[in-house]
């Protein structure tokens, strides 16, 4: 755990490397982030933590409202880091009242144009405004 602030770019991306290394590998979530600091000079913060937590916690229902949004894929045929990403966008959005609806899928966005293939940002960023548009108050 690190004391430098960082930014919430910075904080959802330890998530998203955090996230990602638990569909991959085994092992508890400290031993996850023990090999994230070694392997990709992880820093991360409690908020990076909570937010792994939240999508951890919720993963089932989350895992199901991207398959209610991606009518033309089955969630098995979404690429682990896909699903990773959206997640994180959808937890935020469904429960974090101070980030932002439009915030969280912009968010998403990025990431999916650095860790996703070209083609998928378009996918995600269907998913995330289809459960937007029906989900939220700012809508």
């Amino acid at each position: 755990m690190n004391d430098k602030k960082l930014t919430r770019h910075e904080m959802r991306e330890a998530a998203l490397l955090i996230l990602f290394q638990m569909q991959l590998n085994s092992g508890t979530l400290e031993e996850i982030i023990e090999d994230c600091e070694e392997t990709f000079e992880l820093v991360h913060t409690k908020d990076s933590i909570k937010l792994v937590n939240g999508v951890i916690e919720h993963e089932e229902e989350l895992t199901d409202i991207i398959s209610k949004y991606s009518p033309s894929r089955a969630v098995n045929r979404i690429s682990v880091i896909n699903m990773v990403i959206m997640k994180i966008a959808i937890y935020e959005m469904k429960y974090c009242d101070n980030v932002p609806d439009k915030v969280a899928i912009n968010e998403a966005v990025e990431f999916s144009k650095e860790y996703a293939e070209k083609n998928d940002v378009g996918f995600i960023n269907g998913v995330l405004n289809a459960y937007f548009k029906e989900n939220s108050a700012d809508a």
